[in-house]
């Protein structure tokens, strides 16, 4: 199996049982209101093991993606809430005049794939491509051939 691709099931069984609970402990510490945050100190008391430990463990690469897919799952259950969020900016109730937030539009019609950002390359042919008359190009033929022969 790919390092690259790997299930939350299988990050599970990588690591132990404390570190899962760290892990998960660092995504409702970072999810929780400002006055409710514990140190890292506090969350490697709270799983049973020494600071540097759960230091050691932060450096894991196993350990850093199941964090994020904790995390994922955690921005997951806000879904709704961002979506019912965007609905009300498009229909301009956070504006004195009703009127709609232009930037949540362009982000509906993103996310929907109607609005993709593109670019494109214009190629001015007349001076990328200089053409010249059937005399000219004679005219230089006939001085190349002096070199030839």
């Amino acid at each position: 199996m790919s390092e690259n691709i790997i299930t939350f099931e299988d990050l599970k069984i990588r690591l132990t049982p404390a570190q899962r609970k760290a892990a998960e402990l660092i995504v409702a510490n970072d999810f929780a209101p400002k006055g409710e945050k514990k140190t890292l100190g506090q969350i490697s008391e709270e799983v049973g093991v020494n600071q540097r430990t759960l230091y050691n463990w932060r450096q894991n690469p196993d350990f850093t993606r199941y964090v994020g897919a904790v995390s994922d799952g955690e921005l997951s259950n806000y879904r709704s809430l961002a979506d019912s969020q965007l609905i009300r900016l498009i229909a301009g109730e956070f504006t004195n005049n009703g009127t709609p937030a232009i930037k949540a539009l362009e982000l509906f019609y993103k996310l929907e794939g109607r609005l993709v950002d593109r670019s494109v390359v214009m190629r001015d042919d007349e001076h990328s491509n200089p053409q010249i008359s059937r005399a000219e190009l004679s005219e230089e033929l006939q001085k190349l051939n002096k070199y030839v022969n």
